[in-house]
C-alpha cells in the first residue's frame, strides 16, 4: 500500500514538473516563467522528494529528502524574489500587467524595455550604410585608443612581445621548438624552451620514482635535436628544466610582453603512457595554460603554412590586441583575413585599413552564417585557413573529451594555430 501511495505521489509531482516546463516554454515575461519555475518546480521537487521518502522508508533517506526539501523551500522563494526584482529594474518586459504596477514609483524602472532598446540598436546598427565613408569620431581599435595616434609604429610599441617563450612537451617538442625559434629570429626576441614535468601526473602513477626516471630519459632523447636547432637557425635558445605544477610552470611569471607558443596536444608527462590508478581523470592541462598566461598565446602545429587567417570578431580588447600582433609582426603569410561575427561600421573600416596597410585582402562573414553544431566557425570562414584567432578556448577546456579533439569544436576536422590573447 505505501508503494502505491508513493508511486502517487511521484506521478503528482512529476507532472507538477511538467506543468512547470509548459509555464516556462509557454508564458511571455520573465515574471510568469519565473512563477510557474518556482511554485510548480518547488511543489513537484518536493512532492517526488516525499514519495522518495515514503518509499524508502528508513532514517538515512527521510533526513537526505527532508534536509533537500528545507532547503528547497528556504532558498527558492529568495532566489526568484532577487531575481524578479532584477529583471524589473533592469527594464525587462512585463506583458501580465499593463498599467496595474504596484511597484510603480517604488523603483527605479527604465521607460522602455530592455527588448525594445536592444531592437533599436539593431536597427540602427543595420541601417549604417555598408560603404559609409564618414569618419569615426573614435578610434574602433581600443589599442590604438589608449595610444592617441593611429599607425603602425605607435601600434607596435605596446603590442610587440619582448620574449618568446615555449613549452617542449614530448617527442613533438623538436618540431615545436622550430616554429618558436623562427618567431624569435623574425623579431630578434630571446627564446625560452621550459620542459616541464607534472609532479602531479607523477606522484598518482603506483611507481613515481619509477615514472620520473623515465620522464627524464624521454626528455634526455630529444634535447640535442633542441640544441641542433638553436645551432642551425642561429638562435641561443635558454633552456629551463622544471618539476611541479606544470600548468604554472609553462605559463611562466604572467608577463604580458611573453609570447607563449604551446603545442596543440600532448601533456607534461612526455607521452610516456603510465597509468594513473591514483587520479580520477587521465592528465590534462594544456588548454587551461592560456588562462594563466596574461599575454599572446599562440597553440601551434608542426609546420608553418601560408593561406588565409579566421578571425571570430566579438570586439573585445583582446581580439583587437590579438589582431593587431598578427598584422603587424607578420606571425603568417597571410594572403586573406577572414572576420566573421559582427562589426559595425567604424570597426570594419579600422580592420580594412588594416588590411590594406599590411597588403593582405580581407572578407567579412555575417554572425547568422549557419555553424556546424557545437562548431566556432563556419565553413565558409574557416576553409583553407591556417590559423585561426579567438578571445577564448572552446569548452570545456580539455584537449580531448569523449574522444573529440579539442580543435574539432573550432571547426570538424580543423587543424592549425590557434592564437588567443586572455
Amino acid at each position: 500500500m505505501i508503494e502505491i501511495a508513493s508511486f502517487l505521489v511521484k506521478v503528482v509531482g512529476v507532472a507538477f514538473l511538467l506543468v512547470a516546463t509548459i509555464g516556462m516554454l509557454r508564458f511571455e515575461d520573465t515574471l510568469q516563467r519565473m512563477h510557474a519555475a518556482t511554485k510548480a518546480g518547488t511543489l513537484g521537487a518536493g512532492l517526488v522528494l516525499v514519495g522518495t521518502m515514503m518509499n524508502k522508508g528508513n532514517l538515512d533517506a527521510t533526513l537526505t529528502a527532508g534536509l533537500t526539501l528545507l532547503f528547497l523551500i528556504l532558498t527558492i522563494p529568495v532566489a526568484s524574489h532577487l531575481l524578479a526584482r532584477a529583471a524589473y529594474v533592469s527594464g525587462a518586459r512585463l506583458a501580465g500587467i499593463g498599467d496595474d504596477d504596484a511597484l510603480r514609483g517604488v523603483l527605479d524602472r527604465p521607460e522602455t524595455s530592455i527588448e525594445d532598446e536592444l531592437t533599436k540598436l539593431d536597427l540602427e546598427r543595420r541601417a549604417l550604410p555598408e560603404g559609409d565613408a564618414t569618419p569615426a569620431p573614435l578610434v574602433a581599435d581600443p589599442v590604438l585608443a589608449e595610444l592617441g595616434e593611429a599607425d603602425f609604429a605607435s601600434l607596435k610599441t605596446v603590442i610587440t612581445p619582448e620574449r618568446v617563450r615555449f613549452a617542449a612537451v614530448g617527442d613533438a617538442a623538436p618540431q615545436l621548438a622550430r616554429r618558436a625559434a623562427g618567431l624569435a629570429a623574425r623579431t630578434a626576441l630571446p627564446l625560452t624552451a621550459v620542459v616541464a614535468v607534472d609532479t602531479g601526473y607523477v606522484d598518482a602513477t603506483q611507481n613515481s620514482a619509477e615514472t620520473l626516471r623515465l620522464i627524464r630519459d624521454k626528455v634526455s632523447h630529444w634535447l640535442p635535436d633542441l640544441r641542433s636547432i638553436s645551432d642551425d637557425m642561429g638562435v641561443p635558445i635558454d633552456l629551463v628544466y622544471e618539476e611541479g605544477d606544470a600548468e604554472a610552470l609553462m605559463a611562466g611569471v604572467g608577463d604580458v610582453r611573453e609570447f607563449l607558443v604551446l603545442p596543440t596536444d600532448g601533456w607534461a608527462d612526455h607521452g610516456i603512457g603510465i597509468e594513473t590508478p591514483h587520479a580520477t581523470k587521465e592528465p590534462d592541462g594544456l588548454l587551461r595554460v592560456a588562462g594563466m598566461h596574461p599575454g599572446p598565446v599562440m597553440y601551434a602545429v608542426d609546420e608553418q603554412k601560408a593561406g588565409p587567417v579566421a578571425v571570430r570578431f566579438d570586439g573585445s580588447y583582446d581580439i583587437w590586441r590579438g589582431l593587431d600582433l598578427a598584422i603587424v609582426e607578420g606571425l603568417w603569410t597571410c594572403n586573406e583575413l577572414r572576420i566573421f561575427g559582427f562589426v559595425d561600421g567604424p570597426s570594419r573600416r579600422e580592420i580594412e585599413r588594416r588590411a590594406e596597410e599590411a597588403k593582405m585582402a580581407v572578407r567579412f562573414f555575417a554572425p547568422d552564417l549557419a555553424t556546424r553544431e557545437g562548431a566556432m566557425f563556419p565553413d565558409e570562414a574557416i576553409d583553407g585557413a591556417v590559423a585561426v584567432i579567438v578571445s577564448e578556448l572552446p569548452r570545456p577546456l580539455r584537449t580531448r573529451w569523449y574522444g573529440v579533439f579539442w580543435q574539432d569544436k573550432i571547426a570538424p576536422d580543423w587543424r592549425g594555430d590557434v592564437l588567443i590573447w586572455t
